[in-house]
């Protein structure tokens, strides 16, 4: 499987961790990502290896994340069924409707920023999560123009 698919495996089962910290996902993404634990802990498992995953869970360093991705790569490429279960769960996963919109989040800015107008706008029906303007440091003045969220 592709390194970008183990990276978004890797990243589901770091978000169900945070999960457990007091971020909320949606029920059925949590459910989804709770199944591509369950098919992993199992294999990692059945493999005497189940400490890379438990590690990446208690300490998301970049090193344990790399070292997890490299492992589970390994174990995909030698186990196609395994693969096959993974890739059925994450496409899933990229086909829930639900739509998350971030602007200017987890910025750090020196001096002043000025930013023009804004718009974020979602198709009907889809469940939206929108954000703006969230964990940002500004060393000095920040100037937004006209900001307008809708779905």
């Amino acid at each position: 499987m592709e390194p970008l698919t183990t990276t978004a495996i890797a990243s589901a089962i770091l978000f169900k961790a945070f999960e457990k910290s007091g971020e909320k996902l949606g029920e059925a993404v949590s459910a989804k990502i709770g199944q591509l634990l369950n098919v992993i802990q199992e294999k990692f498992k059945a493999e005497g290896i189940e400490g890379k995953l438990t590690k990446v869970q208690e300490e998301p360093s970049e090193k344990n994340k790399s070292r997890f991705e490299q492992e589970l790569a390994t174990q995909m490429e030698d186990d196609e069924v395994f693969a096959s279960k993974l890739k059925a769960i994450v496409d899933e996963l990229k086909s829930d409707d639900r739509v998350n919109q971030i602007f200017f989040k987890d910025v750090d800015v020196k001096g002043d920023a000025e930013i023009g107008d804004v718009e974020q706008t979602t198709k009907q029906g889809s469940s939206t999560t929108q954000e703006a303007v969230t964990q940002v440091d500004i060393g000095g003045n920040l100037k937004i123009g006209n900001m307008k969220q809708k779905s």
